[in-house]
């Protein structure tokens, strides 16, 4: 259960029942968990979301009638903000971003382990973004993080990886395992980026990565 013991409640939007059924029935037996719909027709997705009205929406990025991108939009601009987290195979950071523009909270790899997933579900729940941080490599942001954040803000690549993996929230222990390294040397980076930043709480760092699209 979550530290404020609220049930999540989740409809899956995904034409492919296999994917579908095996999310649903994979997130089943997690406590603060639960699967109020599935829908395998995007074009029956909006009147579901009226319907059941859940926290989250899983939605998949390819979908032969009206595809995650669309479907997106069309919450946003018909019922307002969601907290929408899309599942892809594709990681290129051209959907990426059009998935940010078009009012997504999240965006996984379906390649992403259950506890990833089970992140991105507690921190889009809670308002905050989740982009996965596997889709942050050096490659899809160097640009981005060379022209503001290493040079603006004087900040290494390995300060702005441990950031996004903050603001996706994991923890200390958590980082450590994912970068491999050992708990004290993240901590220190973690004292070296509040310094920098001249912050003093998780949540104007989370609030940081946010303004500044990390």
């Amino acid at each position: 259960m979550t530290q404020s013991d609220h049930i999540i409640s989740i409809l899956i939007i995904d034409d492919h029942r296999l994917f579908n059924d095996g999310l649903s029935l994979m997130l089943t037996d997690v406590p603060d968990l639960h699967i109020v719909g599935q829908v395998y027709h995007s074009r029956e997705a909006t009147e579901q979301v009226v319907k059941l009205q859940p926290d989250v929406l899983i939605i998949d990025f390819n979908m032969p009638e009206i595809d995650g991108l669309e479907l997106t939009r069309r919450l946003t601009v018909e019922l307002g903000a969601q907290r929408i987290l899309i599942v892809s195979m594709y990681g290129e950071n051209r959907y990426i971003e059009d998935f940010r523009k078009a009012g997504a909270s999240g965006y996984m790899l379906k390649t992403s382990s259950k506890d990833e997933l089970l992140t991105a579900i507690r921190s889009v729940s809670q308002g905050l973004m989740y982009f996965d941080p596997k889709l942050a490599d050096e490659k899809q942001f160097s640009n981005h993080a060379d022209d503001v954040f290493l040079k603006k803000y004087k900040l290494s690549p390995r300060e702005v990886e441990i950031i996004r993996y903050i603001k996706a929230g994991l923890s200390s222990p958590q980082i450590a395992d994912k970068i491999h390294l050992s708990q004290h040397t993240v901590d220190t980076h973690r004292k070296n980026i509040h310094a920098k930043l001249g912050i003093n709480t998780i949540a104007d760092l989370v609030r940081f990565a946010v303004e500044t699209g990390l």
